[in-house]
């Protein structure tokens, strides 16, 4: 698995912080000026404590849904080991499981989420806004995955400024109102935020095929993995964490 996540950072060469028992924080931070204090000491934890801990803080830190609490213990049942994991790109938390693994960039601060909330004239619903406090960016193996900051803009201007008319079964689709969170590597297609479909006051999310001109159409009476509309960003993260 180890070369997997090396192949995905496109890197021959990681350091596993988790491994490194005698490396200080000061060392750390020199080689890799990405790492928090934070990370560094759960590094640090035992194996079972660090994955409970950072079971507990997934849970923590979105808002509470009975179910999607369950998915969550389904998820870190099957997960063998966290480590923290440092690249010449930056340091990732990695979740290996038995056949792939899934990738985690830092998370935002506080201060980060609010810049990313000026920065876009969007209604980001707030489970999508929680979930950078755990990652800024995270991936299934080499899955491009849920977009990390810094690469929004360029993803925003590639699903708005496409010609032609999008379609939502017969109805066009204003291009404007659809925000990627999540682009799926090697495919033309993003999984969209739709300000035209609001549930419980937050906007549903729809795959959004280039190729095709077309949203999944939200408005059929089968929603979720068939046609890929959710009415929640943790619905759908349930669906990639389970079912992609």
């Amino acid at each position: 698995m180890r070369d997997s996540i090396a192949t995905c950072l496109g890197e021959s060469e990681l350091v596993f912080f988790h491994e490194k028992e005698e490396l200080s924080f000061e060392e750390a931070k020199k080689g890799f000026p990405q790492i928090s204090k934070g990370w560094f000491e759960l590094s640090k934890l035992q194996p079972p404590v660090r994955l409970e801990f950072i079971r507990d803080y997934w849970i923590n830190a979105v808002p509470y849904f009975p179910h999607v609490y369950a998915a969550f213990d389904r998820f870190f049942s099957q997960v063998e080991e966290i480590g923290i994991v440092g690249s010449k790109r930056g340091v990732y938390m990695t979740y290996t499981l038995k056949t792939t693994f899934f990738i985690g960039g830092i998370p935002l601060s506080d201060g980060g989420i609010e810049t990313l909330k000026g920065q876009f004239d969007f209604p980001f619903p707030k489970d999508y806004l929680h979930f950078f406090r755990i990652h800024n960016g995270f991936a299934k193996g080499k899955d491009t995955g849920i977009l990390a900051t810094e690469a929004l803009p360029d993803a925003c201007k590639n699903v708005r400024s496409r010609e032609g008319i999008i379609r939502c079964g017969q109805e066009v689709v204003d291009l404007q109102e659809l925000f990627p969170f999540y682009s799926s590597f090697g495919l033309d297609v993003y999984q969209c935020f739709y300000q035209n479909w609001y549930v419980d006051g937050q906007v549903g999310n729809v795959l959004y095929s280039i190729a095709e001109g077309k949203i999944s159409d939200f408005r059929t009476r089968e929603k979720g993995e068939e046609y890929l509309a959710f009415t929640s960003f943790l619905d759908w993260l349930i669906f990639y964490l389970e079912g992609l």
